[in-house]
């Protein structure tokens, strides 16, 4: 099979078929400046229209208002909905949160490992520490005032860069032709009563001495933390918790009946106190904690040098370096059952509660046991350094153009806890008074033992005690990438219409990442040292080697074609040709038609290649099919921990993607875009939490109890690795505690849609220039099947999967002045129906907000700019099935943002 890969593509590479473009050179004595665009290797032939590549140019980076490269990425329709793009917004300390201070970028919602993000053309090493179980590219690394513009290809490219181009690339181009020495500084504040100041400063220097030239810049990017508390919006959780900081308790023998049910000390507040379904409990509302945006300072330093020999070959080279600090957090840990056994003789239980433990037949002799909260957030601090070096040769033989490098990327991160974290067994010991002040466990309770005081809403304990009981639970990790590669482009043949081009070369790289969590942050015969927190784990190398080929044949003077293939050997899991064919067609000078096709193979990522076990945690939706089997008939959903376990038998990922477009121009001030696309993306590599249940009821997994009689009985008991899940009391319909299950390959994804864009310049003599600018996507459909036995799920216009995102700008120059206005549109969609307490048919309103950019050049080497975001102060729509109140993919809670800048050269 191998074999007849290498000749399938071998016989490409001698082949003369190529991709669709137009050449046009009306001179052929004259001098083409060799290009290049992202999308193809190709150098040498006009690009443009051939592909469906959106450009955002430096003067687009000015008037957007965006301080970090993530917000500018959020404002295109293209990266909006579904759970792919993230940002510091879904960041936190729980294991389900996004890595604290990171953000990853996704097209099309198919996930940020389907997305190939390059730097100056460049793959760039991936984030050491996986969102969930899914390598990123942390482009919170890349300092945007370093970057000259953006090209985004939306569409399958794997033919072109590899197998992480399933959905497209996204190439940040840095700057580079600058002279002279620029300081630019911002800063920035809501007008709420919250301090949630942005500062940026930026120096560039650049110098060009006879065959040299280089560039320097370095950034400081500052930023205080938003929390859910600060906004009206998202300040109370629709859906507070039922354990609190006051806990409920229940011996779990005579107080086990329906009849008397858990019992909560008469402390706890009158507006927190409920009755539910196992009795009392003290409520808690977790957003009075959690940060919405956490607080982030980053450092970052860019130089580029080249050196033209006399000859032209021109040596090329890159340093980056960026540093980046971050504080995080999420709610309170709970505790629950078996890990917070209170000795009946506390010392600090209250007689209120005592008294009505004793009337409730409670045996003085066993223990009571609680279900509550601490009373701090739990909070982790990472720091983040990122290293690039690139350095490599070009110039031209025989009119071909050719390019060699080799680049070095690393990603290094470091966490620990600051607060919020505490051990199980010294918990278990302190609420027992048998915690030692060093720290061990089997003090006497009546002699030298200390208590830790889990009553009176628990803000009456010694700082010693509190101390003890903390962990810093360390975790560091280790990405690194090397890369290898050649290319070349030229014309080999020419044809009436016009020469045919072609591009060819090949790659070796390596690469490898660790993730070592602290063996407090991981399971240990199924439980986790310390309450409510967790991390990835994993462990895992490769090297990869690929040869690729690209044509661009003028068929006619009004017909391009295209073809490329890459072929891809990956240590583990073999090879495969990635095919890519297109066109492009001119019938008249204003019409535009183009299309592709092509396949795409993703081996699976090296923090699914060596994952160990992931710690997370769910909630089942208590309706539909569960509702009177494992829900044991409740409304309410249940919420579970889980353990998540690698595999060594995964198989990689396949594509197909599909484009469709047409451009028309009118005149020459106005543009008309349409694209249609089409992906159907197979054999996921992911979990499928609700098909484990599945699997349960029809027995194909067990279900064991949390307290089984014999814990050395394996029948009674999950082994190590082992799926299944745990319940209360092993039986279905009890509680749900944990989930055990592994990585697989399961079921697909299937979207299409459109893209649709416009533009329109005006010049008037008396008013200035105007443009105006339309991008919008439409999502038709995103089927998504999890497995073999789930159903077929349509996503469009469901839960955080709009059907419309869009934005439009009309931006205006008049002398000295620049100014945008800008307004984005998201449209209205299902509120998340799996939630119980998300009323049925409710929809997520459509939300419009308007950002407002203005400048004035004072000098010709200085301007002043002042920006606001979301200029009428809209708050954004009510989501009940986030946790927040607001569904923070696609909407944002700041509220009105103004932005004050300076920029001076010289």
């Amino acid at each position: 099979m191998k074999k007849r890969l290498l000749s399938a593509s071998a016989g490409l590479l001698l082949s003369p078929i190529a991709l669709a473009v137009e050449q046009a050179v009306e001179d052929p004595n004259a001098e083409v400046e060799r290009i290049q665009v992202t999308g193809s290797h190709l150098k040498g032939v006009d690009m443009e229209g051939a592909l469906p590549v959106i450009t955002i140019s430096e003067e687009d980076i000015r008037t957007s208002g965006a301080n970090t490269v993530i917000e500018l990425i959020n404002q295109l329709p293209q990266f909006g909905g579904g759970a792919g793009t993230f940002s510091t917004a879904l960041s936190g300390a729980k294991q389900g949160d996004a890595p604290a201070g990171a953000a990853g970028i996704s097209l099309r919602g198919l996930g940020t490992s389907s997305t190939l993000t390059l730097l100056n053309g460049r793959r760039m090493s991936v984030s050491s520490f996986a969102n969930g179980n899914e390598s990123f590219v942390d482009v919170n690394a890349i300092p945007l005032a370093a970057i000259e513009r953006v090209e985004i290809l939306t569409s399958g490219a794997s033919a072109i860069y590899g197998a992480d181009a399933v959905a497209g690339v996204v190439n940040f181009i840095l700057r580079k032709d600058f002279e002279g020495f620029e300081i630019s500084a911002s800063y920035g504040d809501s007008d709420a009563s919250s301090d949630d100041t942005k500062k940026n400063l930026n120096l560039a220097f650049g110098h060009v001495e006879d065959n040299w030239q280089m560039m320097a810049t370095f950034d400081y990017f500052d930023r205080n933390a938003l929390y859910d508390r600060d906004r009206s919006a998202t300040a109370v959780e629709p859906r507070p918790s039922q354990q609190g900081i006051f806990p409920s308790f229940n011996d779990l023998w005579a107080m086990d009946t329906p009849e008397i049910g858990d019992f909560v000390e008469a402390a706890c507040p009158e507006d927190q106190f409920g009755v539910g379904g196992f009795g009392e409990y003290c409520e808690l509302n977790r957003n009075a904690y959690t940060a919405t945006l956490p607080e982030m300072e980053s450092y970052s330093s860019l130089i580029t040098l080249d050196y033209t020999f006399d000859n032209g070959m021109v040596w090329f080279n890159e340093f980056v370096y960026s540093n980046k600090e971050s504080s995080s957090n999420s709610e309170p840990a709970p505790f629950s059952g078996d890990d917070a056994p209170i000795s009946y003789d506390h010392p600090n239980m209250p007689q209120e509660l005592r008294d009505r433990f004793d009337e409730a037949g409670v045996d003085p002799a066993y223990p009571i046991f609680a279900w509550g909260r601490f009373p701090d957030a739990r909070t982790v601090e990472v720091e983040s350094d990122n290293y690039r070096v690139a350095t490599g040769l070009r110039g031209e033989l025989m009119d071909w153009e050719w390019q060699t490098s080799f680049l070095w990327g690393k990603n290094e991160n470091t966490q620990k806890a600051t607060a919020g974290i505490y051990h199980v067994e010294k918990f278990k010991a302190a609420v027992g008074g048998e915690l030692c002040a060093d720290g061990s466990i089997g003090c006497d309770p009546d002699v030298d033992g200390l208590w830790y005081n889990v009553f009176g809403g628990q803000t009456d304990n010694d700082p010693m005690v509190v101390d003890l009981l903390r962990e810093e639970v360390p975790r560091d990790g280790e990405s690194e990438l090397m890369v290898l590669d050649f290319q070349a482009s030229g014309e080999i043949y020419e044809l009436p219409a016009g020469s045919v081009v072609m591009a060819f070369g090949a790659e070796y790289r390596t690469e490898e990442v660790e993730d070592n969590p602290s063996p407090l942050a991981t399971a240990i015969a199924g439980d986790v040292p310390v309450f409510g927190f967790g991390s990835t784990e994993a462990e895992a190398d490769r090297w990869a080697y690929a040869v690729f080929t690209e044509f661009a044949v003028p068929v006619t003077e009004t017909l391009d074609l295209q073809l490329a293939a890459r072929f891809d050997e990956y240590e583990s899991f073999g090879s495969d040709v990635s095919p890519k064919v297109g066109f492009r067609y001119q019938p008249t000078d204003s019409l535009v038609l183009r299309g592709a096709w092509a396949q795409s193979f993703r081996a699976p990522s090296l923090a699914q290649v060596g994952a160990g076990i992931t710690l997370s945690s769910g909630a089942l939706p208590c309706s539909g099919e569960f509702q009177d089997n494992f829900c044991g008939g409740f409304d309410e959903d249940d919420g579970y921990l889980s353990e998540i376990y690698g595999n060594d038998d995964l198989e990689a990922e396949t594509a197909d993607s599909y484009d469709l477009g047409v451009i028309w121009s009118p005149t020459q001030e106005l543009t008309f875009k349409v694209d249609y696309w089409k992906y159907k993306h197979e054999d996921l590599v992911g979990t499928d939490d609700e098909d484990l249940f599945r699997q349960a009821l029809r027995g194909e997994v067990r279900v064991v109890s949390e307290f089984p009689d014999d814990p050395e009985d394996p029948d009674q008991v999950l082994a190590d690795g082992e799926v299944g899940i745990i319940t209360r009391d092993g039986t279905i319909g009890s509680p749900i505690e944990e989930i055990r299950l592994e990585l697989v390959n399961f079921g697909f994804q299937e979207t299409d849609g459109f893209d649709i864009s416009a533009e329109y310049d005006l010049n008037t003599s008396e008013w200035g220039d105007f443009g105006f600018y339309l991008d919008a996507t439409y999502l038709n459909s995103f089927e998504q099947k999890l497995s073999s036995g789930s159903d077929t799920e349509e996503l469009a216009g469901g839960w955080r999967y709009p059907r419309w995102l869009a934005n439009a700008t009309m931006r205006w120059r008049f002398n000295d002045f620049l100014g945008s206005l800008r307004a984005e549109y998201t449209h209205s969609y299902d509120d998340d129906h799996d939630k119980s307490a998300v009323p049925e048919g409710r929809q997520v309103p459509s939300w419009t907000t308007f950002d407002l950019y203005l400048s004035y050049d004072i000098t010709g080497n200085s301007y002043v700019s002042f920006n606001v975001d979301n200029l009428f102060d809209r708050e954004p729509p009510v989501a009940y099935g986030s946790g927040a109140n607001v569904d923070l993919v696609n909407h944002d809670s700041m509220g009105r943002y103004y932005t004050l800048g300076y920029t001076l050269k010289f």
